[in-house]
């Protein structure tokens, strides 16, 4: 898989959950990080089929996932509409209309929604912060 992770939930809302944790963890981590030393991600989430084989796990599903996810802005979260729609008024984390887009080896434009801090504040801003923002149960290593 290179240097991307692939992870499946059961719950679109936990998905999400997760992913802004993961991002908010990331931020606070490099808070103080020189530039060329921080580590960044982009996540895509996407709800849709899937196919496992294995310890393998494929399918529109996950190609979506992957391909939507560079729509977000570094340290970023991008969302499929499928996604959204499941997620909308149960989490708490704001995302703006992207629009349709067109995804390599999709057939059908894709509409994409990115993730901001705040209901105000710009995607491309990042995720707000405080010393104090506890990682949700999902991403806590286990003690």
């Amino acid at each position: 898989m290179g240097d991307g992770a692939l992870v499946e939930f059961t719950s679109a809302v936990d998905a999400v959950e997760c992913a802004v944790a993961v991002q908010q963890g990331m931020a606070m981590r490099n808070a103080g990080v020189p530039e060329d030393k921080r580590i960044v991600f982009r996540v895509g989430v996407n709800l849709g089929d899937i196919i496992i084989d294995g310890d393998d796990i494929y399918g529109d599903g996950v190609n979506v996932a992957a391909r939507i996810q560079e729509f977000a802005a570094p340290g970023g979260i991008a969302l499929s509409d499928f996604a959204h729609h499941q997620v909308e008024g149960k989490i708490e984390s704001a995302f703006e209309d992207a629009g349709k887009q067109e995804l390599k080896n999709i057939a059908k434009p894709v509409q994409v929604f990115r993730w901001t801090s705040g209901a105000d504040a710009p995607a491309s801003e990042g995720p707000s912060l405080s010393p104090t923002s506890p990682l949700s149960p999902c991403c806590r290593s286990p003690t």
